[in-house]
């Protein structure tokens, strides 16, 4: 094996986050290459099962400022980054994750951006949270906060996905596909990624298992993927079920014709680009159009998450007492949710 494919293994096989002896690049041994293939190993595990509980009054917080961050037209960065601050504060782990991300955007004030950034990361690590070591791995990768390391960087990758993250998942499984006889791993990464609603790791999980003659995979996999918002995904499902020859191998997938799932499939595939900005998914797809040998069933041309969309109320926004007294809890400012010992310097 070249000594170039040795780095890379190294390099993305890497799941220790302890200091490891440093080596020069010529030093990378057979017993290293035994190492990294037995680090090679992949268990799928759900991030949902490493998060803890989040109280009722982190998520209003949380809620409403997601709410005034996705709404169209102007935003008041600084209301949603003192709501952002407070929910945190009060232990939710999504509101840090958007936190630090507006705040390394820039529009939201910070006395000093990449050291608030980092420090809301460490805190998420501190808790073992999947996304934490997923967001100080991409700041390691570009050096945000923090001295730009890669191997450091694909250590945090793989920790996050071994926990979990799926985002995680099909980052290490995408440096995957460029290391040969690793493709086991690959797809149980995708695999496990897709499983969590990772659209984009379950087209690549099905257009691998297509290649290699794993239709049933694959069309299962480009199923799960159209339900978690993957407009290609269901262009290509509409193609398979057009019935072409098995010398058409980026479309075929052993499918009988249908036409009837082909038209359904194109007006999902359209719904979702349509919708692709406010992230649109089809959680009632296999009501829609079920993979077969189900029939199909009637359908009026709608979708469940629009019509949930459409009905849905807006969050009520925090109460002032709310606000108070959480900001009072951890010592902040509840005008800007940023300690108080900062605010008054």
């Amino acid at each position: 094996m070249e000594m170039f494919t040795r780095l890379v293994f190294l390099a993305i096989l890497t799941t220790s986050l302890c200091a490891c002896e440093k080596k020069g690049h010529d030093s990378v041994t057979d017993e290293d290459m035994a190492k990294a293939m037995e680090r090679l190993s992949f268990v799928c595990t759900h991030e949902a099962d490493h998060l803890p509980a989040i109280s009722d009054d982190a998520q209003v917080l949380y809620r409403y400022a997601l709410f005034l961050e996705s709404k169209k037209g102007a935003k008041d960065y600084q209301q949603i980054g003192r709501d952002y601050r407070l929910a945190y504060a009060a232990g939710n782990y999504k509101a840090a994750t958007n936190l630090h991300n507006l705040i390394a955007q820039g529009v939201v004030d910070s006395s000093n951006r990449s050291k608030e950034v980092t420090a809301i990361v460490k805190n998420l690590i501190s808790q073992s949270i999947p996304g934490g070591y997923y967001d100080m791995g991409h700041y390691l990768e570009i050096g945000y906060g923090v001295k730009k390391d890669i191997p450091s960087a694909r250590a945090y990758l793989r920790k996050a996905a071994d926990l979990g993250n799926p985002d995680a998942q099909y980052y290490i499984a995408e440096l995957l596909t460029k290391v040969p006889n690793t493709a086991t791993t690959m797809q149980s990464m995708y695999k496990c990624a897709m499983e969590q609603g990772h659209s984009m790791a379950g087209r690549r999980y099905a257009s691998y298992a297509s290649v290699t003659n794993g239709y049933k995979d694959a069309v299962a996999g480009y199923q799960l993927s159209t339900k978690n918002g993957d407009n290609i995904s269901a262009r290509l499902l509409a193609r398979g079920f057009e019935g072409p020859e098995p010398s058409d191998e980026f479309y075929y997938l052993a499918l009988d014709k249908d036409e009837e799932r082909v038209a359904r499939y194109d007006k999902i595939s359209n719904f979702l680009v349509r919708h692709e900005h406010l992230g649109a998914k089809i959680p009632d797809l296999d009501d829609i159009v079920p993979l077969p040998p189900a029939p199909l069933p009637e359908w009026d041309g709608t979708f469940k998450w629009k019509r949930d969309r459409d009905s849905a109320a807006p969050p009520s926004p925090p109460s002032e007492e709310l606000i108070q007294r959480m900001a009072a809890e951890k010592n902040l400012d509840p005008a800007t949710g940023m300690p108080l010992a900062a605010v008054k310097k």
